[in-house]
């Protein structure tokens, strides 16, 4: 057997990809069984074509940036997308060099599972990064939104004032619609599911979207009036709601209609980012007029940071943070759109039992001059605004910045009936030691584990999720000290 022949054999059975091209053409003059494999494609439909482009190399651009390397240098490494007959994506690794005058030998390698790990990583990397500012912009946040209710409580009736404080209130709901977008995002979002009244959540959201909608677009509802409640967390599923008008609004710079809808359905609909069957479900529609989804959107409709938005007013997050939110609440989300049709997107949660009933509505917390709160909080702004809040209400109230301050001045003090601070279950043990019927309110951060506060809780305790409103903290404190 002759070297020609055994380079032949070698040639055809090899396990990676191999391809002979054309210098000075960059055609493909033969291939092997392998590449073919890659391409899914036919001897015929590769021979004879330009391997630097598209059929085969997906990226134009990239592709010949790689053949001009090869025909300066006479040599090429490259990594270059390649898309298949079937409409997958691979990622390979071209490695090219001179065989023989006027003619090229590549070597190509599927490694597309290894950049997944590699995207695997740096989104992992990114999700770390993400909890981690959105942690702090929490704080900072929860304080701006106490004290705008707090001062917007006492502005009496001064308009301009009243009008200026409503304005910082809005501010501090809009960061906290970007924390909890990060949050969700990096998979920290701590939640509090509970049966939830979907028309109830809509129609207290009415006048905040038609803010944000602007005049130019017309909200239409269409509620089903026998609804059933569905399991949920009150603050995702409006974070979802205004997330949705939010690029309903941006789809629609000319004006148009945002509609939603709520009725039960026994199961979902097939279709992207949904399963068929489940169920039963309570279903939110949000749909719009806009001009629809191209190809490019669509295809990058739940990744990170996509955006086809140039002037960097958007980060891509929104659909990105509903889809986690949706699915942390064990729903789906079901999307339709088509070029010039407008968008539809299904939320599908699922329907609480019948026999669970939903939370009490918010009452106004029973004042009590006898009841002790100790108040254990590291950042100084909300410390003082809660005690503050807390002493309006005629509780008897002491402070503490963290446990081994709170162990002093309940030592000097006397034992609280209330403890008020994160999940700390040490603390909760020792003051409980001396105060055996003693209450405990854990306020849980914003990346708080739900599964590691439920560890947590000894008998009498309850967790209140950051941000909160005021009115549902005096109700929760009201509640455990109810007798």
């Amino acid at each position: 057997m002759n070297s020609s022949d055994i380079y032949a054999r070698v040639f055809e059975n090899a396990s990676c990809g191999l391809v002979l091209l054309e210098e000075t053409t960059g055609r493909v003059a033969e291939t092997n069984r392998a590449f073919l494999r890659m391409t899914g494609r036919p001897c015929a439909e590769v021979v004879g074509r330009g391997f630097w482009e598209p059929p085969l190399i997906a990226d134009a651009a990239a592709g010949a940036a790689a053949y001009d390397r090869l025909r300066a240098a006479g040599l090429v490494e490259a990594e270059l997308p390649l898309e298949t007959a079937e409409g997958r994506w691979l990622v390979l690794k071209v490695n090219g060099s001179l065989l023989m005058p006027g003619m090229v030998q590549l070597e190509v390698l599927d490694v597309t599972g290894q950049e997944r790990e590699r995207l695997a990583a740096r989104l992992d990397a990114l999700r770390m990064l993400a909890g981690g500012v959105a942690g702090e912009f929490g704080d900072l946040h929860r304080a701006l939104q106490t004290s705008g209710e707090l001062l917007l409580s006492s502005a009496g009736s001064a308009p301009p004032v009243a009008r200026q404080l409503e304005e910082i209130r809005q501010a501090s709901d809009r960061a906290g619609v970007i924390a909890e977008q990060l949050l969700a995002f990096s998979g920290r979002l701590a939640c509090a599911h509970r049966p939830l009244e979907l028309n109830e959540l809509v129609e207290s959201l009415t006048p905040r979207l038609r803010q944000l909608c602007g005049p130019d677009i017309e909200i239409v509802r269409d509620l089903s009036p026998d609804l059933e409640p569905v399991m949920a967390d009150p603050g995702q599923v409006r974070q979802i709601v205004l997330a949705m008008a939010a690029n309903s609004r941006e789809a629609m710079a000319h004006g148009g209609i945002f509609r939603l809808e709520t009725r039960n359905t026994s199961g979902v609909e097939p279709g992207l980012g949904g399963v068929a069957g489940g169920g039963p479900y309570g279903m939110l529609v949000a749909s719009d007029n806009g001009p629809g989804l191209d190809d490019e959107s669509w295809a990058h409709l739940y990744v990170p940071f996509f955006s086809t938005k140039t002037n960097g007013k958007r980060r891509g997050l929104g659909l990105a943070a509903v889809h986690g939110m949706v699915c942390q609440a064990g729903g789906h989300l079901w999307a339709c759109s088509q070029p010039g049709e407008g968008a539809t997107f299904r939320v599908y949660l699922p329907r609480a039992e019948a026999n669970c009933t939903g939370a009490p509505m918010a009452r106004e917390a029973r004042t009590s001059s006898t009841a002790r709160i100790l108040l254990v909080e590291a950042n100084n702004g909300l410390r003082m605004l809660v005690a503050n809040i807390l002493r309006r209400k005629n509780y008897r109230v002491v402070v503490a910045r963290h446990s081994e301050e709170a162990l002093a001045v309940a030592e000097a003090e006397g034992p609280p009936d209330l403890l008020i601070s994160g999940p700390d279950a040490n603390l909760a043990q020792c003051l409980a030691r001396s105060q055996p019927s003693l209450r405990v309110l854990y306020l849980g951060g914003y990346t708080d584990e739900p599964g590691a506060q439920a560890q947590l809780l000894p008998p009498r305790a309850a967790v209140l999720r950051k941000p909160f409103e005021l009115k549902i903290l005096l109700e929760k404190i009201r509640q455990l000290l109810e007798p």
